[in-house]
């Protein structure tokens, strides 16, 4: 009887232990590693801004800010560049609206917020269709949107705070539990949809992504990325389809880790 209560004891530490290797939150993926590539075709431009997917299409598309004539690139699952063409705007935001079916974006300053219409193949057509005009959409000239489909939101980071917009109006300034706002990526904020832990910005210092919950601003995960990834204090972080990705000028590269199963 002892050996076999022994025995039940041990197998229980063992559960635990495996329970609390696997983040309760619901599959996080702490120290992930690079596992997708998104190579522009276009030589232009020095800051690729915001990464976004079509989940229908199975499509990411991404940007470089700065000009209106700098890259808008389409790429497959796996990474293959399939399309290119320009942003036609200054563009620095980028999300996938699931409820529109559309490709939207903010611009810089007074550029307001627009729309691309999209092929057959869901690559962008010609043409940019504004949907809002002006500055009064997003906290600064450089903020990079993304969105929150539930709420039919826009979101920013912005020195500390998440400032959310419903069809242009800001309706709530949130404060982030952040360890040290000088770590933080300025102008980009990400969007995960994950219960609990929908925000997140880059510790591009420490080389850290914290998550928040999006109705509290309370920090509930921190991924700690490879020591040799490439992070910056402006631009170069985005995600999409439970990809982080960071941009390499070099390269001009975006290298996807996957922090959720």
């Amino acid at each position: 009887m002892k050996e076999l209560l022994t025995t039940i004891v041990i197998g229980l530490i063992v559960n635990v232990h495996a329970l609390n290797m696997v983040a309760p939150e619901g599959g996080i993926i702490d120290h992930p590693k690079a596992s997708l590539t998104l190579k522009f075709k276009q030589s232009t431009g020095t800051n690729a801004s915001s990464v976004t997917y079509n989940p229908k299409a199975k499509l990411y598309y991404s940007c470089i800010a700065g000009n209106r004539a700098y890259p808008l690139e389409v790429f497959d699952i796996n990474g293959k560049n399939v399309f290119q063409t320009t942003t036609g705007v200054d563009l620095r935001g980028l999300w996938w609206n699931n409820k529109s079916k559309s490709l939207e974006g903010n611009c810089y300053g007074t550029g307001g917020i627009v729309s691309f219409p999209l092929s057959k193949k869901a690559t962008p057509f010609i043409g940019v269709k504004t949907l809002l005009e002006g500055a009064d959409h997003q906290p600064g000239k450089n903020s990079c949107g993304v969105y929150d489909s539930k709420k039919k939101q826009v979101l920013y980071y912005n020195y500390g705070y998440a400032v959310k917009y419903t069809d242009g109006e800001k309706v709530e300034t949130l404060k982030l539990s952040i360890p040290n706002i000088s770590h933080i990526n300025s102008e980009s904020l990400i969007y995960t949809g994950k219960k609990s832990m929908e925000l997140g910005v880059l510790d591009y210092i420490n080389k850290k992504v914290y998550l928040f919950n999006k109705k509290t601003g309370e920090k509930s995960a921190t991924i700690t990325l490879p020591a040799d990834a490439i992070t910056h204090s402006v631009f170069r972080f985005a995600y999409a389809n439970n990809y982080v990705f960071l941009y390499n000028t070099e390269s001009r590269s975006l290298t996807g880790y996957q922090i959720f199963m």
